[in-house]
């Protein structure tokens, strides 16, 4: 544009002293034309730019990391001039890692005409992408002249973990259960603690189940069905912290997300109601979901999207601690991209759980002599790149 009234100014300079040399109606006809034509262009400019409209069209709302998204915008001239030049600006942040791109492209749109313009996007972490049409610049046809039309178009792409399908071992021994336990409303267990329904006798039935009071009322053999424990009081404790001292932090972060929904799937597939806890910097507090449900579990998605990373990277152990001091769960998961012998420590001693395991994200480091089970905790260790392996390992 700079380059465009450079020649302008030296045009007109040509222009000038043309008509001072050749002073004539002709040369003076030239020179008002050339004085005239950049108020012209900066006319049509305004004219045209009135009727610019665009749309921002997203290819789909949900997608993994490292996976092409198709991101158009449709630019739709209503006018009857076309527009030799128009530059598209596009926003992409991800509201979780606080991460930012823009894109630009420059197209032309003939008259009462619509053109589209694709871009593939691919996104390295998780998180919520906000994607946003944040302005469009119109030139004019030497490009003297622009016009700026302001957009607040945003559409929102959520890059979900990678869900590992993962065999972990599940305890059902008796101690792994709890006195508070749930059971299931819709099937029968072995769990004799509760009841879940009394019927009549049918052949193959145990002896030990015969209700024999009923039966002696109603004079007819009734059984008891047990119930079926759908939660062992399990929860998972994750980290989503920034490690200053790792190249690889966001991709251990990633990790640790992985993990934590990959485990909390598996249970929830398995009808194992458990809880999930992280810490959310925005309001300075541990938040915990019960996931029984698809529907818990993709608010728990979107709940942990909106909280985003920190720099304290004990925060989530620190205040799940505090909280459920005086709780007690058969099996606490811890899962972090950080380790110290100190927190280590910290987690082996904990008091509140039967079962107790540290699942380590690492990006290939040499790991501490002082990460190994121990008498009261299991020490696992993930690779950020493949997790299924380490999560096999993991005892539900």
């Amino acid at each position: 544009m700079i380059k465009s009234k450079i020649i302008y100014l030296i045009l007109l300079a040509c222009m000038i002293l043309f008509y001072i040399l050749f002073i004539d109606s002709m040369s003076l006809l030239i020179l008002i034309l050339t004085v005239v034509f950049p108020f012209l262009q900066l006319f049509i400019l305004m004219r045209v730019s009135r009727n610019i409209t665009a749309v921002l069209d997203i290819g789909c709302s949900t997608t993994e990391r490292n996976v092409p998204t198709r991101i158009a915008v449709r630019l739709k001239n209503h006018s009857i001039l076309p527009v030799s030049c128009a530059v598209v600006s596009l926003q992409i942040t991800n509201t979780l890692t606080n991460e930012t791109q823009s894109l630009t492209t420059m197209l032309p749109v003939a008259s009462d005409n619509e053109q589209s313009i694709k871009f593939s996007v691919s996104y390295a972490h998780c998180g919520m992408i906000k994607v946003s049409l944040k302005s469009i610049r119109v030139y004019d046809y030497i490009k003297l002249f622009s016009k700026v039309i302001n957009y607040s178009c945003t559409y929102d792409i959520a890059v979900v973990p990678t869900l590992t399908a993962v065999t972990p071992a599940v305890d059902t021994a008796p101690g792994a259960m709890n006195d508070n336990e749930e059971f299931s409303k819709i099937k029968a267990g072995d769990d004799c603690s509760e009841i879940f329904n009394i019927r009549e006798y049918v052949y193959g039935d145990k002896i030990n189940r015969i209700h024999w009071n009923l039966t002696t009322k109603l004079d007819e053999l009734m059984v008891k069905e047990y119930s079926l424990p759908v939660s062992s009081q399990i929860i998972i404790v994750f980290e989503f912290c920034r490690d200053s001292s790792s190249e690889n932090s966001m991709e251990k972060n990633d990790a640790s997300l992985d993990a934590a929904m990959s485990l909390s799937y598996f249970m929830l597939a398995n009808n194992i109601t458990h809880k999930i806890a992280w810490y959310d910097p925005n309001q300075k507090m541990l938040h915990t979901e019960k996931i029984g449900s698809e529907i818990d579990f993709t608010a728990f998605l979107s709940a942990v999207f909106s909280s985003g990373t920190y720099d304290d990277i004990f925060s989530a152990f620190i205040h799940s601690k505090a909280e459920n001091s005086d709780a007690h769960f058969s099996n606490v998961i811890y899962i972090s991209p950080v380790l110290s012998d100190e927190l280590f420590h910290n987690f082996t001693v904990l008091n509140n759980a039967e079962r107790k395991t540290y699942l380590y994200i690492n990006d290939g480091s040499e790991v501490p002599e002082y990460f190994r089970d121990t008498d009261s905790a299991y020490a696992v260790e993930a690779d950020c790149g493949d997790l299924s392996e380490s999560l096999n390992r993991v005892i539900i």
